[in-house]
């Protein structure tokens, strides 16, 4: 993974918002071409992808109750791809999807993961699938209007989209003695995305590696709480690199526990 693309990674999260409301004008083909070439030049799971869809030519958008709360006027999607039958697709969906999401912010793109407010079969007939793939999510892709309709701004209020968990919370056992990389990693996964901002994950330390759970064994049928930890692994990662620490993820089937981040040292 080139360290210069993940750091504008790392600064597009904090500029990143969900928008649901677009110009309708398309983007320009260069951009295009850059965030085509991302999605699939960045593929480190076989059991997860991101495709971008330049020319929907059908609305695969719902609303929260009828057209409330709909995405309109996006002239492109973004589709995350699983593998259904491999163990821990949900959470690389979530990473290899908040990575595309972030490159297009750093091209100055609006975005919004969309887990449960979409048509799956009309997202399906978007993009070619393997025997076992589905879509789990999308996110519509374009220039965002200037200013935040009503119904984004009920909608972020609703969702609490601004409120974050405190650090207390997401890490009951305390940070003591955590070294910078690790505070920096999870200020990061603090504000990452997730499904009406429930922020299920929560993390620890054990010896020098980062292990991040979900807040309970109880998963969600239409938009997973792993999907959700893997956006905020892929966080962790940024922050950790941002104090100069490389690492890699290694899954884990413990209960809640479902990754650990292990340093490996600076970049080259």
């Amino acid at each position: 993974m080139q360290t210069e693309r993940m750091t504008a990674w790392f600064e597009a999260t904090a500029s990143r918002h969900s928008r649901r409301v677009y110009t309708a004008a398309p983007v320009d083909s260069e951009t295009l071409d850059t965030l085509a070439s991302a999605c699939e030049g960045f593929h480190p799971y076989p059991d997860a992808r991101v495709t971008l869809v330049t020319e929907p030519g059908t609305d695969i958008f719902t609303g929260v109750i009828g057209s409330y709360g709909k995405v309109t006027g996006a002239p492109h999607v973004l589709c995350v791809i699983v593998d259904e039958d491999a163990p821990f697709a949900q959470q690389h969906a979530g990473y290899v999807g908040e990575a595309a999401v972030l490159e297009a912010t750093s091209l100055g793109l609006g975005t919004c993961w969309i887990g449960g407010f979409f048509d799956p079969e009309k997202a399906a007939r978007l993009v070619r699938l393997g025997e076992n793939e589905r879509v789990v999510a999308v996110s519509p892709v374009g220039i965002a209007v200037d200013d935040y309709s009503g119904s984004e701004r009920a909608m972020r209020t609703m969702s609490s989209a601004h409120k974050r968990k405190s650090l207390e919370r997401i890490v009951p056992e305390g940070t003591a003695g955590w070294p910078d990389w690790a505070l920096a990693a999870v200020e990061c996964a603090r504000i990452a995305p997730s499904a009406v901002n429930r922020q299920p994950w929560r993390f620890r330390m054990r010896n020098r590696d980062l292990l991040i759970s979900r807040d309970s064994p109880i998963e969600m049928p239409r938009v997973t709480k792993a999907l959700d930890c893997g956006i905020a692994m892929l966080h962790i990662q940024l922050g950790a690199l941002s104090k100069g620490v490389m690492g890699r993820w290694e899954d884990l089937a413990e209960g809640p526990t479902m990754a650990r981040f292990v340093p490996l040292g600076e970049p080259e």
